[in-house]
Order: C-alpha cells, then structure tokens, then sequence
C-alpha cells in the first residue's frame, strides 16, 4: 500500500507540474520567401513581399509583415546568428511563425525564424543586389503620391546593369528598372 501511494503521489506531482507548465509547444510553419522591401527596426517588424521565383500562383504575390518573436532565430546562409539590424531592405530571405497569418493584405503575423540567403554581387562592380534593389525600390517610390505596396518580381544581372522588375500593387502597374552597377543611378 504504501508502494502504491507513494506512485500515486508521484504521478500526480508530474502531472500537476506538466499541466501547469506556461510553455507551450512551438507550432512553427513556413512562412514567406521572398525579398524584405520595408523594414521598421523601431518596431522590429519586417514587410517580405514573394517574387515570380517563388509565388505559387502566377501575379499573385503573399505579402507579410513579420514582427519579431522575443525567441525568434535570425541566421545567415551558413547558419550563423545575426542582429535584426542587419537585415535591410533588398535582402532575399526565409520566413518561419508560430502564429497565423492576420487576413488582410498585407497580411500580418509573427517571426519566429528567419533566414537570409547569400547576397549576389554584380560580376563587373562591387554592388550587391541588396543595394541594386534598394536603389530600385526608392525610385519606384517616387514614381507614385501615395504610399504603394512594390513588390520586387523578378532580378536580373545584365552585362551593364541590374535589371529590376517591380510591380506597384496599388496601381497595378509594372516597372523595368536599370541600375547602373558602378553609380547606382536608376532609369
């Protein structure tokens, strides 16, 4: 008898602990892939738009404005930690969330992990396609009064050039964007 209290209070012990433990298991999922094409370090949240290379449907892009988790995982390609602030504006990245997305668009939802993949240099200069699609992205800006959601489509390196495309949601249109390597001059 006393074998079987002592189990008896035991089990119930483990499961009083367990039950009341405040973590809770990670549900992550995959999130976006894609390019950051805003990034808001005060309020730790990033704006990854899909490209053609990685939408799932052709001309429909997800758009996701991930903040960042207390415990969320930031790595470079080698899987090596990194800051938040050295994700910027052009980087092609991985996403991860443990929560769902909000419905709207852009969407919203958490960080819980994200990857930054290797950034391309220009063969003839030292831009990096980073700073290419920065340049892009500012010029596209000034093209329109209002604020627009652009989302970078497609990147391409031309003998001379980057090549940019992107595509202003709100106003439905696409831009072909030259930026010149060596000034980093739009047209």
């Amino acid at each position: 008898m006393n074998k079987y209290l002592k189990f008896i209070t035991l089990s119930t012990i483990v499961l009083l602990t367990v039950g009341c433990s405040e973590e809770k298991p990670k549900n992550e999922h995959k999130g976006l892939t894609g390019f950051v094409i805003e990034a808001n370090y005060e309020k730790r949240a990033l704006l990854v738009a899909e490209s053609d290379k990685t939408s799932a449907t052709e001309g429909k892009y997800g758009v996701e404005w991930y903040s960042l988790n207390d415990d969320a995982i930031l790595l470079d390609s080698k899987n090596s930690k990194i800051l938040f602030t050295d994700i910027e504006v052009g980087s092609e990245v991985e996403t991860w969330s443990t929560s769902p997305s909000l419905e709207s668009y852009p969407a919203k939802t958490d960080l819980s992990k994200l990857v930054v993949a290797d950034d391309v240099k220009h063969p003839n200069s030292d831009m990096l396609q980073k700073k290419a699609i920065q340049a892009a992205l500012n010029f596209a800006k000034n093209l329109s009064d209002k604020p627009a959601i652009l989302i970078v489509q497609k990147v391409e390196i031309q003998k001379t050039e980057w090549l940019i495309h992107i595509y202003n949601f709100d106003l439905g249109k696409s831009y072909e964007l030259r930026v010149n390597p060596e000034t980093a001059e739009v047209s």
